[in-house]
């Protein structure tokens, strides 16, 4: 390095070639932690207890995803919801819920949706995929 007039350090200019393979490297690590490929199954009992920890800090914040089978077994919602998805749902817990309640197998929350209504009892045993701020936790796809 070699001072300038002013007494300032004159920094020589280095150029990084980036290579096409740490390119993709950088897109891998980016990628494959959202893929549902290599996300923990939410079947697992230490995923559905991660479950049932964060579903009470889902706020306006902190969007929580759930999606889940509408006909497993102890799920309870209209028949109309069940009609509508005679296989899967997805719910956004982030604006429109309240009385969210976590018990030990299941979650319970009311829903407004589309200007109604609607009551769910999600049980764990029920959860495919699970959200945490858009961030995949777990997939059982």
């Amino acid at each position: 390095m070699g001072r300038t007039g002013r007494g300032v350090l004159a920094i020589p200019h280095v150029r990084r070639v980036v290579s096409s393979s740490e390119v993709v490297l950088l897109l891998l690590a980016i990628l494959i932690p959202a893929s549902p490929a290599f996300a923990e199954p939410c079947s697992r009992p230490a995923a559905r207890a991660r479950i049932a920890e964060t579903l009470p800090l889902a706020s306006e914040q902190r969007p929580i995803n759930i999606t889940f089978r509408t006909h497993a077994e102890g799920v309870k919602l209209s028949l109309g919801l069940k009609s509508k998805y005679p296989d899967d749902m997805t719910i956004i817990l982030q604006h429109d819920f309240e009385q969210l309640n976590v018990k030990e197998d299941r979650f319970e929350v009311l829903l407004r949706l589309m200007g109604a209504r609607e009551r769910l009892s999600v049980p764990f045993t029920a959860i495919k995929a699970f959200w945490d701020k858009s961030e995949l936790k777990c997939s059982d796809s």
